[in-house]
């Protein structure tokens, strides 16, 4: 079970106090998920350092080979059963998040702290707010650590427990708000009726809790309270929001159907901000796909919304008059490759984007490629000339052609590093069935995998434009580093 969490520490920063959020069930799981909540994250906490500490607390709708082939064989007998089986398998899944998030706490603040050691080293005081499952975690973490001596390197002030998805009687709450600088707070709601899927406990997200300070949510729903976080500091008077800006009296205007091209704006806005040579390459890319249509070339929206038509399924973008967004694209490129697993370790978008990219390049050209180890990707990229990098993203384009499988590339060549040469795993698909099973032994099977994986790139519709594309945007989002669109 992975108990590593991955902290991402938000932009408008300052203070000498961290805010620490912890997500619940079927939350942060994604990139695009993990985006949406960043934005929940109000303006009035910009004077403290605001940090997410994302967990692999899975999603509902996450079935595993197992689940889905087993739910899939019943349901051909009966549909009843399957849809009952369904049930029985997303219940024990939960199960399963629910242990996870007490096991998780037990090593939350040991592991914040050496995050805020290496990152924030002048942070003294943090409050911890947690979600659903999330306030399990913060939970299961404080009464960790009130088993503890205390050690006096870092204090904790306010707690705040939002739709708590965990028990926690009045003795215990009273233990822990004596440890605490702060105070703990409770916001619940006796209309969250998802919290009565948290069988054989009584939630704290939906009564009073002795001991705590009350923060009672009349009418709010199990989902209500990250869109409405300014809401709910307000209310609590949370130590973090005390100090911030007011909230404004007159709502926001917002835009019930936003323009999908405009509002995907880490790729839009990146597209928009980076140097016309930049951008002029990702035309290229996008023009060699037999299905882009692009025909004007200084248009900003219309090139966004080219790239958006090459993600997904075309037949269902026609339907729907839209394609995906940028993090759908990125989460498709990383089902292809097979590393949705190592998804969990990226909290910004270009960490995203170096996983994917050094993965095509290690696909692509073997292991020995400068541009092929996620852990220093950046630093080679930033090492090279403009020019160079795009050479390197040239070749990996024409690697992931047809064309490539039959003729000479006049393609620039693969750069590779001196120590470790790599071969082209275009070889690899030459070899016959009775030959791959002759040299077994002298072909790593990883490499086999490799060359199919681009075999399938290159028949895909859109991929083999869409990939090197990605390898522009990646640089440009490097070399513009804006903290709102990494």
């Amino acid at each position: 079970m992975n108990q590593k969490f991955k902290f991402h520490t938000l932009p408008q920063r300052s203070g000498e106090v961290a805010n620490v959020f912890i997500h619940g069930y079927s939350a942060g799981h994604d990139m695009e998920d993990r985006c949406a909540l960043r934005k929940c994250i109000p303006s009035s906490l910009h004077n403290c350092i605001n940090i997410f500490a994302f967990w692999p607390s899975g999603h509902w709708s996450q079935f595993d080979n197992m689940s889905s082939g087993g739910v899939s064989a019943i349901t051909r007998l009966n549909v009843l059963a399957g849809a009952a089986a369904a049930v029985a398998d997303r219940a024990i899944h939960f199960n399963t998040s629910r242990n996870r998030a007490t096991e998780m706490g037990k090593t939350l603040l040991q592991q914040l702290e050496r995050y805020l050691f290496q990152h924030h080293p002048y942070i003294s005081r943090v409050n911890l707010v947690g979600h659903s499952l999330g306030g399990r975690v913060v939970v299961s973490a404080l009464l960790d650590w009130m088993k503890k001596p205390s050690d006096g390197k870092l204090e904790i002030g306010d707690v705040l427990l939002m739709a708590a998805a965990t028990e926690l009687s009045g003795a215990d709450a009273l233990a822990i708000g004596k440890r605490l600088k702060g105070k703990l707070y409770n916001a619940r709601s006796s209309d969250d009726n998802i919290l009565l899927f948290n069988l054989g406990e009584s939630s704290a997200g939906r009564h009073e809790v002795e001991n705590c300070v009350d923060v009672p949510m009349s009418g709010f729903g199990h989902t209500d309270y990250w869109p409405q976080l300014e809401q709910v500091l307000r209310k609590s008077g949370f130590h973090g929001y005390q100090g911030g800006i007011p909230a404004l009296n007159q709502p926001l205007p917002t835009v019930k159907t936003p323009d999908p091209v405009f509002a995907d704006h880490l790729l839009y806005d990146l597209l928009e901000l980076t140097s016309g040579r930049i951008r002029d390459q990702v035309v290229k890319h996008v023009r060699s796909s037999s299905w882009a249509s692009l025909e004007i070339e200084n248009s900003v929206y219309l090139l966004t919304k080219e790239f958006q038509l090459l993600g997904g399924h075309c037949l269902v973008n026609l339907a729907r008059g839209r394609g995906l967004k940028y993090v759908q694209i990125l989460l498709m490129l990383a089902e292809h490759y097979d590393l949705v697993s190592e998804l969990h370790d990226c909290a910004q978008v270009i960490e995203m984007e170096a996983l994917l990219i050094s993965k095509c390049f290690r696909s692509s050209f073997g292991e020995g490629h400068v541009l092929g180890a996620r852990t220093d990707i950046v630093a080679q990229m930033d090492a090279m000339t403009e020019k160079g990098y795009f050479e390197q993203v040239d070749a990996l384009a024409t690697s992931l052609t047809m064309t490539s499988y039959f003729s000479t590339s006049e393609a620039p060549k693969p750069d590779y590093r001196t120590t470790a040469p790599a071969r082209a795993s275009k070889e690899l698909t030459l070899i016959s069935a009775s030959a791959l099973s002759t040299f077994a032994e002298l072909i790593p099977t990883q490499r086999i995998k490799a060359a199919v994986t681009n075999l399938k790139s290159a028949v895909k519709p859109g991929y083999s434009a869409l990939i090197p594309a990605v390898a522009i945007l990646f640089y440009a989002r490097f070399k513009l580093d804006n903290e709102g669109l990494l």
